[in-house]
């Protein structure tokens, strides 16, 4: 219960700080308010979770920080799976560091960009 309470406070404070920075600013972080509000009420475990299905692709999070665009899109779409069931099993499989066929993550709404992303940085 406390847990949710300070998560509250933070989300709050986040909330008031964004709020009170300037348009410059916020493009000096490269994002919009609209994109730093909505990064502020992501759950904590997205981008972990994002972390972790790209290192299955070959990725690592500086690769997909490299285009901002690119990592908002990804959290959105992550934010908003419609099969988080699934990708909760998937991340709990008893041997995580044993290398994984693309193809049987048909359930992650990032697929098509996590491989394209592997693939242009491949090669």
């Amino acid at each position: 219960m406390m847990e949710r309470f300070l998560r509250m406070f933070r989300l709050s404070r986040d909330m008031h700080e964004i709020e009170a920075m300037t348009d410059t600013e916020l493009a000096d972080l490269g994002v919009s308010r609209t994109e730093a509000l909505s990064l502020a009420v992501l759950p904590d475990d997205v981008p972990v979770r994002v972390g972790a299905m790209a290192r299955i692709y070959g990725l690592e999070v500086d690769d997909l920080l490299a285009d901002r665009r690119v990592w908002h899109e990804l959290l959105h779409g992550c934010n908003h799976c419609t099969d988080l069931a699934t990708c909760h099993r998937f991340m709990a499989r008893a041997e995580p560091e044993a290398p994984v066929d693309p193809a049987a993550l048909a359930f992650c709404p990032n697929r098509a960009t996590f491989d394209h992303l592997s693939r242009s940085l491949a090669g």
